[in-house]
């Protein structure tokens, strides 16, 4: 594996224990506590970062597979992120946390049956543009677990600021 994804890997595998703090942290009324970016409870957000994980790998996956890329779209997305709010809202912060946890083995899975060969290969398409796995790596799942942690972090700095 190349240095620069390996440093990539390590980076998102950071943040995925941050997001794994975070959420073990959330008393039961934080965990209530709608986003201010996402408008979820705070769960769900977590939730949330574990499911983009799973989802994720099963794009990266596609290199090993050969199957045609994953056709992204945001309806769709946006979609079964409302079903999954609104179903899983009262869900607890222990079954957020195993899902993370369950999706980050699964990538780590995905990425040690990886060659360095399997990482050109195209397996997302977005508005007609094919990304590689290398691209899904660096600048989507990355992305997608940072933004939501710190979507998660700022939720309740506001909230303790807003208590004192």
């Amino acid at each position: 594996m190349n240095a620069e994804r390996a440093a990539l890997i390590s980076s998102l595998g950071a943040t995925v224990q941050a997001a794994l703090a975070t959420t073990r942290a959330l008393t039961d009324a934080q965990a209530r506590l709608p986003s201010g970016d996402e408008g979820w409870p705070l769960v769900i957000v977590a939730y949330h970062i574990g499911l983009g994980l799973r989802r994720q790998a099963g794009w990266i996956a596609r290199a090993l597979t050969a199957e045609a890329p994953f056709a992204f779209d945001w309806e769709g997305t946006h979609e079964l992120n409302a079903v999954i709010a609104r179903e899983h809202g009262a869900l607890p912060p222990d079954e957020a946390v195993r899902e993370i946890e369950e999706a980050w083995a699964r990538l780590r899975t995905v990425i040690d049956r990886m060659e360095d060969g399997d990482w050109d290969r195209d397996v997302f398409a977005f508005n007609g543009r094919l990304r590689s796995a290398d691209v899904v790596l660096s600048r989507i799942m990355l992305r997608h677990v940072t933004d939501h942690l710190e979507s998660m972090r700022r939720t309740l700095a506001a909230t303790t600021a807003g208590a004192t």
